[in-house]
């Protein structure tokens, strides 16, 4: 099972690395601020930062570890903020709250990512440092949950109103879709996620206990097919979803 849930993580890594890399590109030729932020969402934090803190406890030598520990712990810490910032930036531009969210979100991922690392640095050596950092991580994954929260929120909500558009002939079909996979993918790692802020409360060991190594593991792989599907959808998919709508148009007349 630990295996399975290190291809699936591997799977979501690189996905997110490649799906991250071309949102900052687009984003330098666009000059598009929410590219920017969710690509360095995926390619900092998912495709960089997670799968380095992974990997982190099995390289040889202590300096080593402390060392891809920390940084893991802030390329974590700058694209998950980067993820606040986009939910308040595209989904509520004008609402005077969001960006104080978003900064305090930061605020809190900062925080716990400066937890874990002192957990890390203060646990003797041959220690599970991970299980010091308990709290801190439990409190990050509480964070990012919330903005996981809102983003498949907002999504779902955007989803709606583009699938009003759609009946009416005022949207596109591959669009209307790219809500309703950014919702569920916020959901999926909503769930994900939540699970195993779960087995940390329980003192479970996360990296061991089946519950939450097969919601990783499901959750990787999901999560990987719904970036492609919005960010890198196949022409078949693309064109099946034009059919689709389509088809409901002429029905509908």
């Amino acid at each position: 099972m630990a295996e399975l849930s290190l291809v699936c993580l591997a799977l979501y890594a690189v996905t997110s690395l490649v799906v991250g890399t071309r949102l900052i590109a687009r984003s330098w030729r666009s000059r598009g601020m929410p590219e920017f932020l969710i690509g360095c969402t995926y390619a900092v934090a998912s495709g960089s930062g997670y799968p380095l803190s992974v990997v982190a406890p099995y390289l040889s030598g202590r300096s080593a570890t402390l060392v891809a520990m920390i940084v893991a712990q802030v390329l974590i810490v700058l694209g998950c903020s980067a993820f606040a910032f986009f939910n308040a930036k595209v989904f509520r531009p004008g609402a005077s709250w969001s960006v104080p969210v978003a900064a305090l979100g930061s605020l809190v991922f900062a925080g716990s990512g400066l937890g874990v690392i002192a957990a890390f640095l203060s646990a003797p050596e041959g220690a599970l440092a991970a299980e010091s950092a308990r709290t801190a991580t439990a409190v990050f994954l509480f964070a990012l949950v919330a903005c996981q929260a809102w983003t498949a929120l907002e999504g779902l909500r955007h989803y709606r109103m583009m699938k009003r558009r759609l009946a009416l002939g005022l949207a596109d079909a591959v669009v209307t879709n790219r809500f309703l996979l950014w919702g569920i993918s916020g959901a999926i790692s909503v769930t994900w996620n939540g699970v195993v802020i779960s087995a940390l409360l329980a003192g479970a060991n996360v990296s061991a206990s089946p519950v939450p190594v097969f919601a990783v593991s499901f959750g990787g792989l999901l999560s990987a097919v719904c970036l492609v599907l919005t960010f890198m959808p196949p022409a078949a998919y693309v064109r099946w979803l034009e059919r689709e709508h389509s088809a409901r148009a002429l029905a509908a007349v």
